[in-house]
């Protein structure tokens, strides 16, 4: 059984969000949960009765258009909390540990203030269970997810990560590109590690298409968009690895300049 959060504000982006959820739940046993966060300072009755109500209706046209597969395998629940949604959604991941929330954003052209007070890349940084962020203007394509493109730096949690990934997109026959971009060639330890996890690969996972490869990105942002165009990526998973707060001065997030530069959705891991 796949456990999926998806937090529910009504807007366009999260309820393509739900579609991506619907999408991934659709081919094995699933449970789908919509989530309304209340606002903490209003605490105002009519409108949690209100958001509850939008959450029954929302839930019963959504099964109303399932296919028989959707039907068979999503359970549709919903829930209401009381509080803000960054804190809401971490305090979840941590209490009933779901495979995933699954978020729908705005990213993309948002200006900078939006983004340093983005509810999403909070979550992302926090959470303590696997993150996909949906961009708004994602596409979903409710038959495949063909071509994921797995960023590694061959971590210990890139493994875990790898695991992780493969349970949640098993029934899509799906290629991984697992990468590694550097800013200069490969030195004959990083070669070394990108073969160990290929061997661990090739033992562990039998039946799955995944390839490994480097990538040497003087532009870190422009090679990704290069090799998403060029490999008609459909998703983007990586591992959100801690850093202290020199690193983080000097080597701005990458997980954070995927998030709000590309439309393709991002999976995050946690290290």
């Amino acid at each position: 059984m796949v456990r999926l959060f998806v937090p529910i504000n009504f807007s366009d982006y999260s309820i393509n969000a739900l579609k991506y959820a619907i999408n991934l739940g659709q081919k094995m046993p699933s449970t789908i949960t919509l989530l309304s966060c209340e606002d903490p300072i209003s605490k105002a009755d009519d409108i949690a009765i209100s958001n509850l109500s939008k959450l029954e209706e929302l839930k019963q046209s959504t099964e109303s258009g399932f296919n028989e597969s959707q039907k068979k395998n999503i359970n549709i629940i919903i829930k209401t909390e009381t509080g803000y949604p960054e804190d809401i959604l971490v305090e979840i991941s941590s209490r009933e540990e779901p495979d995933a929330i699954i978020m729908g954003t705005r990213s993309k052209g948002e200006t900078i203030k939006e983004l340093l007070g983005s509810v999403t890349s909070d979550v992302v940084k926090n959470a303590k269970v696997p993150v996909l962020a949906v961009p708004a203007s994602s596409s979903i394509d409710t038959n495949r997810i063909n071509h994921v493109l797995f960023v590694t730096d061959f971590s210990d949690s890139d493994y875990r990560s790898i695991h992780k990934l493969i349970r949640l997109i098993t029934p899509f026959q799906t290629k991984i590109e697992a990468v590694h971009f550097k800013a200069s060639q490969p030195d004959k330890w990083d070669k070394k590690r990108l073969e160990e996890m290929r061997l661990y690969c090739q033992q562990t996972y039998r039946n799955y298409n995944i390839d490994f490869s480097f990538i040497m990105a003087d532009d870190f942002i422009s090679d990704l968009d290069a090799f998403i165009v060029k490999n008609q990526i459909d998703l983007i998973a990586m591992t959100r690895h801690k850093r202290n707060m020199i690193s983080k001065i000097l080597h701005p997030s990458i997980t954070r300049k995927i998030l709000f530069h590309t439309n393709i959705p991002l999976l995050v891991f946690h290290e």
